[in-house]
């Protein structure tokens, strides 16, 4: 089955549709998302300079405060890819040809460039997910997504130094509750998640190669190109971590332990006849069975690590950060967690993938 596939790039004032950003014929501009960052997507390409309002007259950007939406027009239907902050925006111009050269960043940008300009204090009882939007708030942001908690500080909080910037504080405390590192969906909003358990049971998308996957109507299956390239590092992997709390508030540290002693795993205590301990510091954490939860969520981390996977599909729209995709090439069948992607935006593009395989059942 043929797709049809094309882009538009829209200029956002205040939010708002403004105008057309026209972009030249061919490949050129790349979306990517990169879990490790502190700025977890971009946007990158060459562009025509001209911006036009849908009658095709011409615009005067500024580029110091509009935001770019790429959309991704798919047999018909639009896809947002996001909204993009440009950070430099460089004119060329060869045989004549005026263009534009443009690297854009996701909304965490300028929660990453705010500062604290006086001292954050923090009431003990607060919700952890109240003071990350206040947070945010301070920022401009105030299209928030999230998965509710009920946790709060157990003491006052006045943790950070004038100075600190934003988002430092902000994935703190999200780490602090075993929540993902801040990042922006495909809508612009901000996502505030819990980090996924990535089990057969929570995958959110399927990579695939065989042909009973792909028949029409399986829209949710991405077809796989035929290459792959795997590599297995789990050397100097840890199978113990031990986590310490140490607050002057409390009245000894907190110390939460986590092993992974899962016979499945070629990391695993009983696998490896040794145990390799790391220790971790955490500078705060709501209790103990917070801090137990951020050992445990570490120990499950790394007993996905071990065989890194990367493979090229056709584009497709709907990917996020960390999420859970099943892949099925030939006779390899497995769980990952998407650690980068990226998208050639262009008629016949193609999407690479960089996953880290679940080497055992974590459940």
């Amino acid at each position: 089955m043929t797709r049809s596939i094309d882009f538009e790039y829209r200029v956002l004032r205040g939010g708002a549709f403004y105008g057309l950003l026209r972009a030249p014929e061919g490949s050129g501009r790349r979306l990517r998302m990169d879990d490790a960052a502190e700025i977890k997507t971009s946007l990158s390409g060459t562009f025509s300079p001209v911006v036009e309002d849908v009658d095709g007259n011409a615009l005067q950007p500024d580029w110091l405060s509009d935001e770019i939406q790429p959309v991704m027009i798919l047999d018909g239907v639009e896809h947002r890819l996001g909204i993009y902050m440009p950070a430099t925006v460089t004119p060329t111009e060869s045989n004549g040809i005026q263009e534009l050269q443009i690297e854009a960043y996701d909304r965490c940008w300028r929660v990453r460039d705010t500062y604290t300009r006086s001292s954050l204090y923090f009431a003990a009882g607060t919700n952890y997910l109240d003071a990350v939007e206040q947070m945010l708030a301070g920022c401009g942001i105030a299209l928030i997504v999230k998965t509710p908690t009920a946790q709060v500080f157990a003491e006052a909080r006045e943790d950070w130094a004038v100075g600190t910037s934003t988002l430092t504080i902000v994935n703190q405390l999200l780490a602090e509750i075993s929540y993902k590192p801040l990042w922006f969906n495909e809508a612009g909003a901000a996502v505030l998640e819990p980090a996924a358990v990535p089990t057969a049971e929570n995958i959110e998308h399927t990579l695939s190669d065989q042909p009973e996957d792909l028949t029409e109507g399986a829209a949710e299956i991405v077809r796989m190109l035929p290459q792959i390239r795997r590599e297995t590092d789990i050397y100097q992997a840890a199978n113990v971590f031990t986590c310490v709390c140490s607050n002057a508030d409390k009245s000894g540290p907190l110390v939460a332990t986590a092993k992974n002693t899962n016979p499945q795993s070629p990391l695993s205590t009983m696998r490896r006849g040794r145990e390799i301990v790391k220790i971790v510091r955490v500078n705060n954490v709501a209790d103990q069975t917070a801090l137990q939860a951020y050992a445990d969520r570490l120990r499950n981390e790394s007993m996905i690590g071990g065989e890194t996977i990367q493979v090229t599909t056709a584009l497709q729209p709907g990917f996020g950060v960390a999420d859970v995709t099943a892949i099925r090439y030939g006779d390899l069948s497995a769980v990952c967690v998407e650690h980068a992607w990226s998208m050639d935006l262009a008629p016949g593009g193609a999407m690479t993938h960089e996953l880290e395989r679940v080497v055992i059942n974590l459940e």
